[in-house]
């Protein structure tokens, strides 16, 4: 008895936009029409701004569509399977200015991306001179380019915004979460934890720690030390160290817009011995992006697939492959 395996048809075409490293849109190549997976756009998008999204993505599709077949189609090109990645997209910083990116992948590899300031592609891995001949005229115009990064894109990232900010996410009212850790000598570090603050509250704040109603130390709420929850909320924390004995003299104090909360140290969650991630430096820890603010980012896979004896398996295994590390190569951009 012979056994024969029937492989799915590879899409041609995989499309995931993010928004704050956050899956929330998605283009649906079978069906030919963008979806969200963020119920708050779903409410407040109407058909005409549905089918303006859907038909910016096909646009952007094409484009790359046509790089492809231009390079897949040259002489000494292999046959099988080749894949196109583009990860493309904005960030509002503080001061409300814009900063664009776009880089593409072949094969699973850094390709190009695309300089701002020079209006210019450069290549991201070593480079012959015939390559770089041969790949930088094949990139998108940068004419097109530098329209997208400098108005398509903020436009559309100022209407999510606007989406998302109508109507913000009921996740509860912040809260504050004091612990402790015992060191063998003979100190204690005493952290502060802020959750579930909304983006209009990580906008304008402090989390302070106060002995005796003195103000410790504090740390004023800035894209550099607010970490995303990934609920559409954020998160901060500041450390102190005490001596043994000393933690009925603190108080951590979060001050927002629109609110006020205490705990003092001796209401603590004892955690002894704790493995949860220390300070490296005296000031809040874990930094993200440097100077942002928000970030939208989409992330496209064109595939073409010329059939070729044998190795069907394989050529199917290595797709998903290299869909998943663009997947997650997106969120670890800038």
């Amino acid at each position: 008895m012979a056994l024969s395996l029937k492989l799915p048809e590879l899409p041609q075409v995989l499309i995931w936009r993010y928004f704050d490293d956050e899956p929330f849109l998605h283009y649906n190549e079978s069906s030919n029409r963008t979806d969200s997976w963020e119920p708050r756009i779903k409410r407040h998008w109407r058909a005409m701004t549905w089918a303006r999204e859907t038909e910016d993505l096909q646009e952007m599709v094409e484009q790359l569509k046509r790089m492809l077949a231009e390079v897949t189609g040259q002489k000494g090109q292999d046959k099988g399977l080749h894949i196109l990645q583009a990860t493309l997209g904005c960030e509002l910083q503080r001061n409300g200015s814009t900063r664009g990116f776009w880089h593409l992948g072949y094969d699973g590899r850094n390709l190009l991306t695309f300089d701002q300031k020079t209006l210019t592609w450069t290549m991201d891995m070593p480079f012959t001179q015939q390559k770089k001949t041969f790949w930088e005229p094949r990139a998108p115009r940068a004419d097109l380019v530098k329209t997208f990064l400098d108005d398509t894109c903020p436009a559309q990232l100022q209407r999510h915004l606007a989406s998302l900010r109508s109507e913000p996410l009921d996740t509860g009212s912040p809260m504050v979460i004091v612990t402790f850790r015992n060191y063998p000598l003979g100190r204690v570090t005493l952290t502060c934890r802020a959750f579930n603050l909304y983006p209009h509250m990580a906008t304008r704040g402090t989390l302070a720690w106060l002995q005796d109603r003195k103000l410790v130390k504090q740390k004023a709420f800035e894209p550099g030390t607010i970490l995303p929850s990934g609920d559409r909320t954020y998160q901060i924390w500041v450390s102190i160290w005490v001596l043994p004995g000393q933690e009925p003299q603190f108080t951590c104090n979060l001050s927002y817009h629109g609110g006020n909360i205490e705990k003092r140290a001796v209401i603590v969650n004892t955690v002894s011995g704790e493995k949860t991630r220390q300070p490296s430096t005296s000031g809040v820890g874990g930094r993200v992006k440097k100077s942002l603010w928000t970030t939208m980012t989409t992330a496209f896979m064109v595939t073409s697939w010329t059939r070729k004896t044998g190795g069907d398996s394989t050529l199917l295994l290595l797709w998903w492959l290299l869909f998943f590390s663009t997947v997650l190569a997106v969120l670890t951009l800038v």
